[in-house]
């Protein structure tokens, strides 16, 4: 059941006009208007067809870690696949499911997005996994998301990564939460992207138990490497509110190779169900 939790966790964490006038903002040593900092980010969104990587994933959680070595496969548009070794574990997710079966305790997951969407509290799409995962905003960002404010508050020293800061408001079920955007100034991907709960309209008495409640999460880019001219995140970093953590380490990715995506739930094994 340890296992089923582990998963699903990642899983949930692996889900986030007035054009400005020729404003200039921090990061680097040009000056660059919020509508060309949004131009370049849609033009360096990479183009693979699938990815094939070794990765080091490290869940932590009450200061207990468990490290686990995965091959993630991508078909992009379609399907990312996880599997342990030999196969032990697996999950598919697809544009309209999430499955998953353990060889060794003997059962198995399906689920829809719905499911995720009801633990986050966000809209949770397959064509936002695919953009965490590779270091692009979940959300569409356009100049009026630039936040002056915050840029110009920012104090960025040398020792901090420098970043141009977007932020945009999601509504889902009545309830509204802010995503903000650190784009890194010199590839144009992100920093980090993080989400949280809008507070301002939630009654002062309340405010308390929301915060210690609220469903929190960022997710951190530590570092790139360029491959074929595209780059793609080395460490991806999930947090929650909660201080649970994954730490994802990248290695030996390949790009557009033909990828075999084997998942069948073998016979007799036990459902789980998750959605009730």
């Amino acid at each position: 059941m340890k296992n089923i939790k582990y998963i699903l966790f990642i899983i949930v964490l692996l889900f986030t006009s007035c054009a400005l006038k020729k404003e200039y903002v921090i990061g680097d040593s040009k000056g660059i208007t919020a509508k060309k900092i949004v131009k370049t980010i849609e033009q360096n969104q990479n183009k693979f067809t699938s990815l094939q990587a070794r990765a080091r994933i490290e869940y932590s959680s009450n200061n207990k870690i468990k490290t686990n070595t995965v091959t993630i496969r991508v078909l992009a548009g379609e399907k990312v696949w996880i599997s342990a070794p030999l196969g032990a574990i697996r999950l598919l997710i697809t544009k309209d499911s999430i499955k998953y079966y353990n060889k060794l305790e003997r059962n198995y997951i399906k689920t829809d997005f719905s499911y995720i969407e009801d633990l986050l509290g966000l809209n949770v799409t397959y064509d936002m996994l695919e953009k965490l995962l590779f270091g692009q905003p979940v959300l569409e960002l356009g100049s009026r998301d630039f936040e002056k404010k915050l840029n110009k508050e920012n104090n960025q020293t040398p020792n901090k990564l420098r970043s141009y800061i977007f932020k945009k408001a999601v509504n889902f079920d009545n309830n509204q939460f802010i995503g903000l955007f650190y784009i890194n100034p010199y590839n144009f991907k992100l920093n980090s992207q993080k989400f949280f709960e809008e507070m301002d309209s939630i009654k002062a008495a309340d405010k308390p138990r929301m915060l210690k409640n609220s469903q929190t999460f960022s997710i951190n880019y530590k570092n790139y490497t360029t491959i074929n001219k595209e780059v793609y995140p080395k460490r991806i970093l999930f947090l929650d509110s909660n201080n649970k953590s994954i730490n994802i380490d990248m290695k030996s990715v390949v790009i557009n190779k033909k990828l075999n995506i084997p998942f069948k739930i073998p016979r007799g094994y036990n459902q789980i169900n998750v959605d009730q």
